[in-house]
């Protein structure tokens, strides 16, 4: 027999969250990596999508996504001239929702 003290179940459920915990942890920073060395934005430039242009303000990350991971681009809502909506509204853009070049 083994001189080891023995685990509770309480104790095995506690060391197995801090596992999950860190194995998620490592997993939004891959998938953070591979997106922002996917993403040719920046904060200042625009964007459209199937909604409108955007003007970003904010960069964050889609990494529960059912659809694939992405960046999510945060901003002010851009008028086809490129003006802010007298709205003044801002709201979020997917990375995978990009409408390229529309001429």
């Amino acid at each position: 027999m083994s001189d080891n003290k023995k685990m509770s179940k309480e104790q095995l459920q506690i060391n197995l969250a801090e596992i999950e915990k860190e194995l998620q942890i490592k997993k939004n920073k891959a998938i953070i990596e591979y997106c922002d060395s996917n993403n040719p934005y920046k904060i200042g430039d625009t964007f459209t999508d199937h909604i409108g242009t955007i003007l970003i303000e904010n960069i964050k990350y889609d990494c529960q996504s059912f659809f694939g991971y992405s960046c999510v681009y945060f901003g002010c809502e851009l008028k086809k001239d490129g003006t802010p909506k007298k709205s003044n509204q801002k709201r979020n853009a997917w990375q995978r929702n990009e409408i390229k070049n529309i001429t």
